[in-house]
């Protein structure tokens, strides 16, 4: 009678505990993407995440080589999509685009990517945007919530000691 009751309240945790790490926010694809080189200059930078982003909260700057910002402030949030516009870009160099991207009941996703543009001087803007790639960066930007798997993992297998522990004084009866 104890086996099955065991089983089922760990069953059960293990399934909460893992609910969560499949619902996190993550980044589908950018526009443009990541560590890419253009020589035709954007007119916008796009991130495509995983969940619907919230309206307030999410954030993306863009800074040019010289350590200008450089995108014009009008954040769009569109579904899954978090936009701005760029002003027109003069340099070329490496740009750096950092981001918060903020869901529903979910923690916060932020970090930083780069592009290149090479020759502004003989381009023009590019007045059409392609269809977002997915990432091929292979590095995780939720650690939080790899920290906060394995802390609940951790806090799982003491319960489960505890748990048999008294379950073993209360059936000695």
């Amino acid at each position: 009678m104890r086996k099955p009751i065991v089983v089922a309240i760990l069953v059960s945790f293990l399934t909460l505990v893992t609910i969560n790490p499949l619902l996190a926010n993550s980044i589908i694809s950018t526009d443009p993407i990541i560590d890419s080189v253009l020589t035709v200059a954007p007119n916008s930078v796009t991130i495509n995440g995983s969940g619907a982003l919230l309206d307030l909260g999410s954030q993306i700057t863009v800074i040019d080589p010289s350590g200008a910002r450089i995108d014009d402030g009008s954040i769009t949030v569109d579904g899954n999509n978090l936009i701005v516009g760029l002003k027109p870009l003069t340099n070329s160099g490496v740009y750096v685009v950092t981001y918060e991207l903020l869901a529903l009941n979910d923690v916060p996703l932020d970090g930083t990517f780069k592009f290149t543009v090479n020759g502004l001087s003989q381009i023009k803007t590019n007045s059409i945007s392609p269809t977002p790639e997915p990432i091929t960066n292979n590095s995780n930007p939720n650690k939080i919530t790899d920290y906060l798997v394995i802390g609940l993992l951790v806090f799982a297998f003491f319960m489960l000691i505890l748990i048999s522990r008294f379950a073993k004084k209360t059936f000695k009866k």
